[in-house]
């Protein structure tokens, strides 16, 4: 019987093209080996009675590495504002260090003014804190907060109590090793959340 004659029609293989690499005989389509092994980057190779075909290395893809998840943007700007309204608290604190005025009526009503705002922006930076970075930067805030707190309590009993001597002479009280741990902390917190990676400190806990 009579055959058709052969055609010759292009392979495309993963982009790549072989003008006429493939036969097409009586419906059947035939590939030579070698043009197959050179469009996959393969090795052909022949042995009695068999065609050894070697596909290339399979590329290792590595693991991608872990991102560390940075703080969001909405809680860092609520974050910097707390750590504004705490400086804020501190300074009206040092203030009264600094002055030796042992009470009055103008006292316990600034400092609780400036102890809410803190407490407001803290809630505000609570409400931001969407991450898990966010979450456990939020701690050393809150720990920064009752430390910040619990120094304005004694301040404020030492100057009721008049005894000013150690907490009311500002040589004294730069060596306070409450407040140098609050300095220690706020110093670090600003920086964390102006560069927006969450990190931890013993001074902050």
């Amino acid at each position: 019987m009579a055959q058709n004659p052969p055609q010759r029609i292009t392979l495309v293989m993963n982009g790549r093209t072989a003008d006429e690499a493939v036969v097409q005989i009586d419906g059947h389509s035939y590939l030579d080996v070698e043009t197959l092994a050179r469009i996959m980057n393969a090795t052909v190779s022949f042995e009695p009675g068999r065609v050894i075909l070697t596909g290339p290395a399979a590329e290792t893809v590595a693991e991608p590495a872990r991102i560390a998840q940075g703080l969001s943007k909405e809680f860092a700007r609520a974050g910097i504002a707390q750590l504004a309204e705490m400086r804020e608290w501190k300074g009206a604190i040092s203030s009264a260090i600094r002055s030796g005025v042992a009470g009055g009526n103008w006292l316990a009503p600034l400092l609780h003014e400036h102890r809410a705002r803190a407490a407001e922006s803290l809630s505000q930076a609570s409400v931001a804190a969407k991450t898990e970075s966010d979450k456990k930067a939020l701690q050393l805030l809150k720990s920064e907060f009752t430390n910040l707190g619990e120094w304005d309590s004694q301040v404020q009993a030492t100057i009721q109590s008049l005894n000013a001597e150690q907490n009311l002479n500002p040589p004294a009280a730069q060596s306070d090793p409450l407040l140098a741990k609050i300095s220690e902390c706020g110093s670090f917190l600003n920086a964390m959340l102006v560069g927006g990676d969450f990190a931890d400190s013993p001074s902050c806990h």
